[in-house]
């Protein structure tokens, strides 16, 4: 069995990943209908009833909250023929197991591209699939990309992402989807099988400014493995320093997981307790991109790898104010940190698993369904 054909550790995940917002506060027009009730002089009861009801018999075409396949679909509804066309393709699609973080021209519909009724159903499924916390460092990332033109038609900015969907448009219950929105310094994925997220990996996390308004945007995770490394002395801090030079990007980058070359660093088991819960921190930061119920399987795996599975290594200038690079493996996942460019203000962080990304039998649920 191939490596990306291993059952992943996604496939313990039986519940629906359902993340429900208040339904009021999300499918009521409040602002025009209060105003409305009080314009017509309604009474308390009268008003409280009407609300009652658009409760409960409001029907927009967002379809039912909770329920990611049903938003996603609904928002590729909002769409012209020509942009449902860029942002859809099917689960075969050559594109479907590419990606990448650099300034290059990508696949998918262009998210500045969106008007404001498009820009609302796009919302609705990026709270209802990654959560309100993913969103917003999602969000927080875009913000951060300068608007710059990199030349042949390559843009970078907020607005300059990539929305692409793989697998809808064919079928209302397809047996397997998946989507992604993707720009400089920003890949994040899910593929779906049934109702069950399988895969979210690799996610890709940059930034070209190492503070913004509210500090650092890497700063949570950089912070913790730099404490790490603080810890140690002796033999086990020298068993932690990678003795190549300093890469100008990630080791990972965009590579296959049987290219990466992460060989050495100092096994967790070997540093005392603080480092594991250092290291726990970094993984629950990277995975709060993802609501609870989808992240725990991976979550639950590393919390599952004793810590002599778990090797730390760090390069480059020990001061974390200058440039440095340093790396999390295990036989489950791995987070890597660099400074691009060895330049300061310019990070990459991943979070990579060896096994499972971009899953096969995402396809074989669809040549499996009568």
């Amino acid at each position: 069995m191939s490596m990306i054909e291993r059952p992943s550790i996604f496939q313990s995940n039986k519940g629906r990943p359902r993340y429900r917002a208040d339904f009021m506060s999300r499918m009521i027009p409040w602002n025009s209908l209060i105003p409305a009730l009080i314009r017509h002089r309604t009474g308390a009861a009268t008003a409280i009833a009407c609300l009652l009801f658009a409760a409960t018999m409001s029907k927009p075409c967002f379809a039912d909250p909770g329920d990611p396949l049903a938003r996603a679909q609904a928002f590729l509804q909002t769409l012209d023929d020509t942009s449902r066309a860029q942002a859809s393709a099917p689960i075969s699609a050559p594109d479907r197991v590419q990606w990448s973080y650099l300034p290059e021209p990508r696949t998918g519909l262009r998210l500045g591209d969106l008007d404001l009724d498009q820009r609302s159903a796009w919302s609705l499924f990026m709270t209802e699939a990654l959560g309100r916390d993913g969103v917003a460092r999602i969000d927080r990332i875009r913000a951060t990309e300068p608007i710059e033109h990199r030349g042949g038609g390559v843009h970078t900015g907020p607005d300059e992402f990539r929305i692409r969907f793989f697998g809808l448009g064919t079928v209302e219950n397809p047996p397997a989807w998946s989507w992604r929105i993707e720009g400089h310094h920003l890949s994040i994925h899910q593929t779906f099988i049934g109702e069950e997220v399988v895969c979210i990996t690799p996610l890709f996390i940059g930034s070209v400014v190492r503070e913004d308004v509210n500090g650092e945007p890497l700063g949570v995770e950089d912070r913790r493995a730099a404490a790490i490394l603080d810890g140690l002395r002796g033999d086990s801090r020298r068993t932690a320093m990678d003795p190549r030079g300093l890469p100008g990007d990630l080791r990972t980058a965009m590579k296959a997981p049987g290219r990466w070359n992460l060989e050495g660093g100092l096994p967790l088991s070997k540093a005392d307790a603080e480092a594991r819960n250092h290291a726990n921190a970094i993984v629950d930061d990277l995975l709060r991109l993802h609501p609870e119920a989808v992240a725990k399987p991976l979550r639950d795996a590393w919390r599952r790898t004793p810590s002599h599975d778990i090797t730390f290594a760090w390069c480059g200038d020990t001061d974390r104010d200058g440039p440095h690079q340093w790396r999390l493996v295990s036989p489950v996942l791995v987070v890597e940190f660099s400074h691009s460019g060895r330049n300061v203000q310019h990070g990459h962080l991943v979070l990579r698993t060896p096994d499972g990304e971009f899953p096969s039998r995402a396809l074989g649920a669809w040549r499996d369904t009568p």
